[in-house]
């Protein structure tokens, strides 16, 4: 009996990738959401000879799809879509079925959930598969925080930091949706180019694996072939590297049940260029400025920062926000006073998404 798959985001860039791949090595799909794309849903449900397919935008199939996750179990699912939203489905799921590959490439998602999610996943005996390449690339190894010096990610640069004499202020749009490395959406490649990727990915890594976000940090490897390395207490340094294609992190979940190819390098193929790396400096970054502060946020306030740049985001692409001012138009909008939220369930982190997301409304 094949397994079944349920991919959560499939109209998507990355859900196309998969889509591709699944099809290729005829591997059956069970079930695909998109949210708004109704014409692509149904294209994929055809091409593809899915089962089911739900469009979350509208409230009867999303009421629909929710009483269907309760009453369906699936061997892996993909979270490939954009946004917190979904935390709530994964929640649902969790309540209700146990040793199911939970593959995600969605960071707001585990930034919403944080150490609640993670915990959740441990304990109801579910298995979390990150799909971003720092964090894949991480996997194999056994990290305890206690055993841990320091842990760097790595970025790319995007398409401005090594082009030092760029005024940030200048930049066209056509020039922050343009990566040198990765095809990635809009909301993806705004953020590369300005780092906040990088930022939250810092406190996906502490989510992940429980390691304390101060031992975390990131550098630059143009080549993006390392994806990180951890140095630890005893001196030993682990440093984790694969080819910059997500077909790689994608079909990691599918080979659990599948014979795929191999995507391993011959060795004549490593160049020394591939292992470049060197710490970030450049003051044109304002995010890079404010790491330490941001490290410091609460759970709250880090909503706060995660929502707030979705909708500093959503202003730049209607025209409406310089790209230069993104940063300083999500920080003068969190909330720095002490809060007496507690945020010790998924519900109620559900809930003050909720209430941040109402209130930023009011407020712009």
């Amino acid at each position: 009996m094949f397994p079944k798959i349920l991919i959560i985001g499939s109209t998507g860039k990355l859900g196309q990738k998969l889509l591709n791949l699944t099809n290729k090595h005829k591997i059956l799909i069970d079930t695909v959401t998109g949210y708004s794309n109704s014409k692509k849903l149904i294209k994929i449900k055809n091409k593809y000879n899915v089962h089911n397919s739900f469009l979350l935008s509208e409230n009867s199939q999303k009421s629909n799809f929710i009483k269907f996750l309760q009453l369906n179990k699936f061997n892996i699912i993909y979270f490939l879509d954009f946004g917190s939203e979904s935390l709530e489905y994964l929640d649902i799921y969790l309540k209700f079925h146990s040793k199911t590959y939970i593959a995600i490439a969605n960071k707001e998602l585990l930034i919403a959930g944080g150490h609640y999610l993670t915990s959740k996943l441990n304990k109801s005996n579910n298995y979390l598969i990150p799909l971003d390449s720092e964090h894949f690339s991480l996997t194999n190894l056994i990290l305890n925080n206690s055993d841990v010096h320091k842990i760097f990610i790595t970025a790319s640069g995007g398409p401005f930091y090594f082009k030092k004499n760029l005024s940030l202020g200048d930049v066209s749009k056509k020039e922050v949706l343009s990566h040198p490395k990765w095809v990635m959406g809009k909301n993806n490649l705004i953020d590369s180019s300005n780092f906040i990727n990088k930022i939250l990915e810092l406190f996906e890594l502490s989510f992940i694996y429980s390691i304390n976000i101060n031992k975390i940090n990131f550098v630059i490897s143009p080549e993006a072939f390392i994806h990180s390395f951890v140095i630890y207490k005893n001196g030993l340094i682990s440093i984790n590297c694969f080819k910059n294609d997500m077909l790689i992190t994608l079909a990691d979940p599918l080979r659990k049940y599948f014979e795929l190819p191999s995507y391993i390098p011959k060795l004549n193929q490593f160049d020394q260029k591939l292992f470049y790396f060197e710490e970030y400096k450049d003051e044109r970054f304002e995010l890079l400025k404010k790491i330490k502060t941001i490290k410091k946020f609460t759970h709250y306030q880090l909503l706060q920062f995660m929502l707030l740049n979705n909708l500093a985001q959503d202003l730049y692409l209607q025209n409406k926000l310089k790209y230069i001012d993104i940063p300083n138009y999500i920080f003068k909008r969190i909330d720095f006073k002490k809060n007496k939220f507690k945020m010790d369930s998924i519900q109620k982190i559900l809930q003050r998404i909720k209430f941040i997301k109402n209130a930023i409304q009011v407020n712009n």
